[in-house]
């Protein structure tokens, strides 16, 4: 049989067995010397990285036609997967009339810059509960990289005067129905001199930090992206999108702080952007959309978190533990983390032991903080405002059974809180708690989570003075000792803390084993996995009372809307993602030192630290170091990657597209 003449099949198995960037001109070839044979010429669409001269020709090839509409032929626009829009340049109409056309998308790059979208483009793009051009893969997309280059080189004061920033995206991003986006990543490209032409670094990121630039000489302040990350991002990371598929997540915001954004509660009630509100008077239903998530926590299953050229200091890493309980990788590359002075360096890098052990026992400050507001929910008098409605038939109902053995729902208890419940019309997530043979007062302490840090990388700087001139970089005689003072100081921080946590674990045991407290723990990702499973159906059983074993519900997909009432009730539930400890095992501590590869829960071995620094951004060369603007630091650069850490692992962050009409 001639070559020409083989099935689809055939050419779709030959095609498979060929590397990434040998399909596309391979295919290419097949097409012109084979033209009338049954080539998949699907692939050459399936990964497109595109340009702004290529925007045009793109569209009238995937646009429908009425011909192929005709013949029930399948349509090109359909067969694209993955597309990366690669330059500051594109005409915003072309590109959206485009997006509009896929269906299929599960990647999706974009680059915004200051000559070709608009707040308002992108708003159109994003807000699907709209008619208009927005996207039309939503529950397809698993893929979302938002790249901005804003910076201008003649002073424009529009965006200020206007409110022209691009906040609105996060929040019509926040009101997406549940889908699959299980990577994020949103980049603000440093600014640099290349950074402040169109024409400069298309492909990969400016060269260095910004933190490691000299100032430039302009007059003016350069735009800004986001103007209210702390009123639209805790939002987003509690909507229905991105709060349970979310496991990777990029943020980088050159020099600015984003703790709060991360770790703090939504604003139940933000204002619209520019919307002024009198003093004293309640906010109009027309400027203010109601956070309905504000109670749950940010995206529980979130593995992998880039936040480099953040400003993220080492106080800030235990909040940021502390809020995503399945986190495993960091990246802070460029952040200020021990750049005051000589802090990294000084008595023999101790404090880097410090920030180890800071990170080691931050379950214990969780679980403190738990007992605090636990405690003081427990003490206040349970009263409650009547309210109407089915609400008030719902909180009637209470769900009583005997005690089993074997894994508890989420906050379940089996005896009385309280002497009496003086709420007798409350909602279903309230427990009817009205046993008279219980004591007044019952002792109820929180499990100190283990850590589940396994990589994190940051930069390391020293003072200027110790870097020699003639070579521009720290001698070796003093570097590789001082590499071997920061990792032997960082393992023993960890140790210590390790120490820590095993004691206060211990002293529960004990106390548990007596019967002189109550123990409860937070839930795991896999428990809150199959807790979401079942919510929908258990979201009216209350389990607090006399042994239901039924989890409570605290879902997002509830068949009835909460009150603002409820809503700042479930905010105050200090029962949230907790499960009563009822085996002994519980308390274990696995110390052995394997690796994460090998076990997933043993914690005996510290976090990987690399000090290398992110490859993408440090074209400096090796041995080259960066100044710090004006504090008198050098980041080191050259260093070697240490072995499995976080910089080996990450490649969520490059697409693999062809280009289309590249030969």
């Amino acid at each position: 049989m001639p070559f020409s003449c083989l099935p689809a099949e055939i050419y779709a198995a030959f095609i498979e067995q060929l590397n990434e960037p040998d399909i596309r001109p391979t295919l290419l070839a097949l097409t012109r010397a084979i033209p009338r044979s049954p080539v998949p010429r699907y692939q050459l669409f399936r990964r497109i990285r595109i340009k702004a001269d290529q925007l045009v020709p793109l569209y009238q090839r995937i646009r429908p036609r009425q011909q192929d509409i005709e013949r029930q032929e399948e349509e090109p626009r359909t067969w694209v997967q993955e597309l990366s829009l690669e330059t500051w340049t594109a005409d915003a109409e072309i590109v959206l009339n485009i997006l509009t056309l896929l269906p299929n998308l599960s990647a999706l790059t974009i680059w915004i810059g200051p000559k070709n979208f608009t707040p308002e483009h992108l708003e159109e793009l994003f807000s699907i509960d709209r008619e208009g051009r927005c996207l039309r893969c939503v529950k397809n997309l698993s893929y979302l990289s938002l790249r901005f280059r804003p910076y201008v080189q003649k002073a424009s004061y529009h965006q200020f005067l206007s409110g022209s920033y691009f906040d609105s995206i996060l929040e019509s991003l926040s009101r997406w129905p549940p889908g699959r986006l299980s990577t994020l990543s949103i980049v603000q490209d440093p600014l640099t001199s290349e950074s402040l032409t169109s024409e400069g670094s298309e492909v990969s990121p400016p060269s260095t930090f910004s933190l490691g630039l000299p100032q430039l000489a302009i007059g003016f302040a350069q735009p800004i992206v986001f103007f209210q990350l702390e009123s639209t991002f805790p939002g987003l990371l509690r909507g229905p999108y991105l709060r349970i598929p979310l496991r990777t997540l990029r943020l980088r915001f050159p020099s600015r702080n984003i703790i709060r954004s991360l770790t703090q509660a939504p604003v139940p009630h933000p204002p619209s952007y520019g919307a002024s509100i009198p003093a004293g008077s309640k906010p109009s239903s027309k400027y203010v959309r109601r956070v309905a998530n504000a109670h749950l926590s940010p995206t529980p299953y979130l593995k992998f978190l880039d936040l480099s050229t953040c400003l993220i200091s080492e106080s800030s890493l235990p909040q940021i533990i502390i809020q995503y309980p399945s986190l495993t990788h960091i990246i802070l590359d460029g952040c200020n983390i021990l750049r005051n002075n000589d802090v990294a360096i000084r008595d023999n890098a101790r404090e880097w032991g410090g920030v180890s052990m800071s990170c080691a026992v931050a379950g214990m400050g969780k679980a403190k903080e738990r007992e605090r507001k636990l405690n003081a929910w427990l003490d206040a008098p349970r009263t409650g405002k009547k309210r109407g409605g089915k609400l008030d038939d719902r909180g009637s109902q209470t769900h009583n059974s005997a005690r089993t053995r074997g894994r508890k729902g989420l906050a379940t208890a089996t005896l009385s809180l309280r002497k009496e419940d003086t709420l007798s019309e409350s909602p279903s997530f309230r427990p009817a708690i009205t046993d008279s043979s219980t004591p007044e007062r019952i002792r109820i302490r929180i499990l100190p989570p283990l850590p589940t840090l396994r990589n994190i990388t940051a930069n390391l700087y020293v003072p200027a003075s110790m870097i020699t001139s003639e070579t521009g970089m720290l001698p070796p005689d003093v570097l590789d000792p001082l590499l071997v003072d920061i990792h032997r100081e960082w393992e023993r921080g960890w140790a210590e803390g390790l120490t820590q946590l095993v004691k206060a674990r211990e002293r529960l045991h004990a106390s548990w084993r007596n019967n002189l407290v109550r123990v409860m723990r937070f839930a795991t990702a896999e428990e809150l996995g199959d807790f979401s499973m079942s919510s929908s159906e258990n979201h009216a059983q209350s389990t607090l009372g006399t042994g239901d074993s039924s989890p409570r519900s605290h879902s997002t997909e509830m068949d009835f809307r909460l009150s603002e009432a409820n809503n700042s009730e479930l905010s105050e539930d200090p029962f949230q993602d907790l499960i009563e400890v009822v085996d002994k095992s519980e308390f274990d501590v696995d110390m052995s030192e394997l690796s994460s590869q090998v076990s997933s829960t043993s914690v005996g071995k510290a976090p990987v630290l690399c000090l290398a620094g992110d490859s993408l951004f440090t074209s400096c060369g090796q041995g080259v170091s960066s100044l710090v603007g004006d504090i008198g630091l050098v980041a080191i650069q050259g260093i070697d990657h240490t072995l499995g850490c976080a910089h080996e692992i990450e490649n969520f962050g490059s697409m693999r597209c062809s280009k289309y009409g590249e030969n």
